[in-house]
């Protein structure tokens, strides 16, 4: 479980994020969707400790985590995914995935049949992959660590369409051991199809907290949020 208590969240002093009260529990596949700009991302980083917060404070499973250390969010079991891939741009493909592997652990899913590009270029440098194959190799590395908490921003950029889909049964899989999975993105499908739960942000606030499935019943409730 994550619990989030009056957290401020920003740049220089500056908040992007006023104030955000918010907990997930064990097991939620969340979409946090919202247009460019919102405070996605900066809540994102703040919860994996890559941006320090102005106040507030982020519980993972009773635990306080220290605010602005990334090293010790990841020990605490988060394992975060950037919109820059995440990936080692030097190492090839194999040694990615061998540094991402958590000793023993046996994911839900199999990556290299989720993920075939991965099959074929193991043996080629990250660096040397499109965007959309380093996405691949960053989301196989997130399952492969084995963690409590999965983050993942901009999921869908650079996936194909289908394989959008094949991820996401992927993690609904993964969930359903008891990971709490938050997926960013600015389109809503076929996300809010997969997901247990729909979080809308906009100018720094949470604006829809619902059930995704009240959300597939009545889709105007997000698409208001998110028109430009």
């Amino acid at each position: 479980m994550i619990e989030v208590n009056a957290l401020a969240a920003g740049y220089d002093g500056v908040p992007v994020v006023p104030r955000l009260d918010l907990t997930i529990a064990a097991g939620e596949l969340i979409a946090f969707l919202g247009r460019n700009g919102m405070g996605k991302t900066t809540v994102m980083r703040t919860l994996a400790g890559q941006l320090p917060a102005i106040d507030g404070k982020v519980v993972l499973d009773g635990l306080p985590l220290r605010s602005g250390r990334a090293d010790l969010a990841a020990r605490a079991g988060l394992s975060f995914l950037p919109d820059d891939r995440g990936v080692f741009p030097r190492l090839t493909v194999a040694e990615n995935l061998a540094l991402a592997r958590r000793r023993g652990y046996e994911p839900p899913v199999d990556v290299t049949a989720l993920f075939p590009v991965i099959r074929e270029r193991m043996n080629v440098n990250a660096g040397d992959l499109s965007g959309g194959q380093k996405q691949q190799v960053g989301l196989a590395r997130a399952i492969l660590a084995g963690e409590k908490v999965i983050l993942v921003d901009e999921f869908s950029q650079g996936l194909q369409p289908s394989l959008v889909r094949d991820v996401l049964t992927a993690f609904r899989e993964i969930a359903g051991t008891g990971v709490v999975i938050v997926l960013v993105d600015q389109s809503p499908q076929p996300l809010v199809e997969f997901a247990t739960r729909v979080l809308a942000m906009e100018k720094g606030a949470i604006v829809l907290d619902s059930p995704a499935s009240v959300v597939r019943e009545d889709p105007q409730r997000l698409l208001d949020f998110l028109v430009v």
